[in-house]
């Protein structure tokens, strides 16, 4: 797996590739121009690619000393092989290399395999947000989790 930063000169094609993950992925995905707009400063973002093809994405704001991880997920077809891991290693790699002090997250409660890769990267539980996230059949409450600069 190889992993990119989004640059201006990331072709649209490969937006609308990682696109198409985040609306797989999510039950109330953004729009395309909000997600590619989430690859401008101040967010940046990260693609990962396995045989020239996008397998997922990351999107970081960054305000001060804080980062948020605004979404991060990968393809159906790959999720639980690490690819996910790697991404999140290079989200915390760069929040060291800009000075980020902290990262910030929300989580769907019921997204267990999510929180147990949070957890086992020194992610902590914060606050849960009741009712936040829509579902099909109404609402679910998101974790809030925090990543701190050792």
């Amino acid at each position: 797996m190889n992993i990119q930063t989004v640059s201006e000169n990331t072709p649209s094609d490969i937006i609308e590739a990682a696109y198409q993950i985040h609306a797989e992925s999510q039950f109330s995905p953004w729009k395309l121009t909000t997600f590619a707009d989430c690859f401008t400063a101040p967010y940046y973002g990260l693609l990962a690619f396995k045989n020239e093809q996008v397998i997922g994405y990351a999107i970081v704001l960054e305000v001060l000393d804080e980062a948020t991880l605004m979404d991060i997920a990968v393809t159906s077809t790959e999720r639980g092989k690490g690819s996910g891991k790697q991404l999140l290693n290079k989200v915390i790699e760069l929040s060291f290399d800009h000075s980020m002090s902290e990262i910030w997250l929300e989580v769907r409660a019921s997204n267990s395999n999510a929180i147990a890769l949070y957890e086992a990267n020194h992610f902590q539980h914060i606050e849960t947000r009741k009712n936040y996230y829509p579902t099909p059949s109404g609402k679910e409450d998101a974790f809030i989790m925090k990543w701190s600069r050792p």
